[in-house]
């Protein structure tokens, strides 16, 4: 599985930085000069492509069209950005699913668990909003991508 997002920060930089700690390949498109609400996005989040343009919606397109899958965190209300990323979803007919937080860590974990099962994406699109728009989203999505991506050891 590869994880691409497009370096917002929120969801997507919770993405990249789940991804290089747990040794999963990540990349995506990221917009140009490689920045995002808190500035540019760290040199050590390696292979992203820029876009031609600073402009958000062109980096959001390619990701939903390079993606085989979209995964988007949401909590509580979908913001401009987010819905702009699932209504392309919907117009080019790729596969995605809705997480809302409100339903609690563990729900919201199983969720992508058993959506993951049923359908294994080789590039899954991480999308959702910024951290100014759902303070701490970064940290509960980090958690519930821990507990439905990562192997799990068996209990004892």
């Amino acid at each position: 599985m590869k994880i691409i997002t497009g370096g917002q920060t929120g969801v997507d930089m919770a993405a990249f930085q789940f991804a290089l700690e747990n040794d999963i390949p990540y990349g995506g498109w990221v917009p140009k000069g490689r920045l995002n609400e808190a500035g540019r996005i760290p040199d050590r989040f390696s292979g992203l492509n820029e876009t031609q343009s600073a402009d958000v919606a062109e980096r959001t397109k390619l990701n939903v069209l390079t993606c085989d899958a979209l995964l988007v965190f949401v909590d509580g209300s979908t913001s401009p950005g987010t819905q702009l990323t699932i209504d392309f979803a919907q117009e080019i007919g790729k596969p995605y699913l809705v997480v809302d937080l409100g339903q609690g860590l563990e729900a919201c974990a199983r969720q992508v668990k058993q959506w993951g099962m049923a359908r294994p994406n080789k590039i899954l699109n991480i999308a959702g909003p910024r951290e100014s728009e759902a303070p701490q989203i970064g940290a509960k999505v980090t958690a519930i991508l821990r507990q439905s991506i990562l192997p799990q050891s068996p209990e004892a």
